[in-house]
């Protein structure tokens, strides 16, 4: 088994070492395809092949992301000898789009998502022979854990990343926040950028972003400032709706207790962008849980300064390995 000192990437090297190391390494291992939705409108993913895997790895990226965001992180669970699979859920990226924007995202019913994840997993499994694990990241926690929901032994390892049990409200009441969406809804703007959403700035600001690593945000700031398809930046009155919604659907009476997989729950004591009492209601509720805290990380913990995106991925694969 590598070491992870052995081949963390650094941020003080981290574009060279992205360039000359990473990049190579899993782009030799790359594929990407499409299959058609619950609807028939394609979803595109992208698949990452390990020599010799000992499990499969399925990728649940979260609200504006895409696969391109996952470069690290594949990179490790390669060498550690996992394949990876990462759905590019619809709205985002390379995936079928309702608007033409594309720095908007928009759903009409979250389960629209879990029903594209459900044939995915599907598809995984059809090709792979192999047990299942999930790694999922904020809004693709909640897909993930509606799906598992359903199917309780899927996977046999589940591992969440600052999930999105709750969206954070800035203040505003949840109640308040579902009804003002779901007028806006009803009178036609549904598909309209939601008000408490900004418009894409071209270039963010690493100061406002949800990563503490100013190397690891400036590789996928400039991924999406390259390519108009991955510019997801802003919701829809329709994705808030939803997004509100689902917390009640997760933490439904008797639902997180079917899940049979063991649990890793990543919390960033930092987060902004996602309510921390819901998420330790869910670790309280699963048959079998274990969840940390990562001080001073903010939403995405993958995107941490070293000290901790190294605790955060030793944590990540120990927890896989184990």
């Amino acid at each position: 088994m590598p070491d992870l000192n052995e081949i963390f990437v650094p941020e003080a090297d981290y574009p060279a070492e992205m360039k000359d190391r990473v990049m190579p390494y899993i782009g030799a291992r790359r594929s990407d395809g499409y299959f058609a939705g619950y609807d028939g409108n394609p979803i595109h993913y992208v698949r990452y092949a390990s020599e010799a895997p000992k499990a499969t790895v399925i990728i649940s990226h979260g609200f504006t992301e895409s696969a391109e965001k996952w470069h690290e992180t594949a990179y490790y669970l390669l060498n550690f000898g996992y394949d990876v699979y990462i759905i590019e859920h619809r709205g985002h990226a390379l995936s079928y789009r309702s608007v033409a924007d594309k720095t908007l995202t928009h759903i009409d019913r979250f389960d629209e998502y879990v029903r594209d994840f459900a044939l995915f997993v599907d598809l995984v499994r059809a090709e792979r022979q192999t047990d299942l694990y999930l790694l999922a990241h904020s809004m693709g926690c909640a897909i993930g854990l509606l799906y598992l929901e359903s199917r309780p032994e899927a996977f046999k390892k589940v591992f969440l990343s600052s999930p999105m049990i709750m969206p954070s409200t800035g203040g505003i009441p949840a109640w308040c926040g579902r009804f003002i969406t779901r007028a806006a809804i009803i009178f036609g703007k549904g598909k309209k950028r939601a008000f408490v959403s900004g418009v894409y700035p071209g270039d963010e600001k690493f100061e406002d972003s949800a990563k503490t690593s100013r190397a690891r945000f400036d590789e996928y700031n400039a991924i999406k400032r390259s390519n108009p398809d991955y510019q997801n930046y802003s919701c829809t009155y329709g994705w808030v709706n939803n997004s509100l919604r689902v917390c009640k659907k997760i933490l439904k009476k008797g639902e997180p207790e079917k899940i049979a997989a063991k649990v890793f729950i990543a919390i960033a004591g930092l987060d902004a962008t996602v309510e921390r009492k819901p998420q330790l209601a869910l670790a309280r509720r699963l048959r079998a849980c274990e969840h940390k805290i990562y001080e001073g990380a903010k939403h995405e913990i993958y995107g941490s300064a070293d000290p901790v995106a190294k605790e955060y991925f030793a944590d990540l694969l120990s927890f896989f390995e184990g």
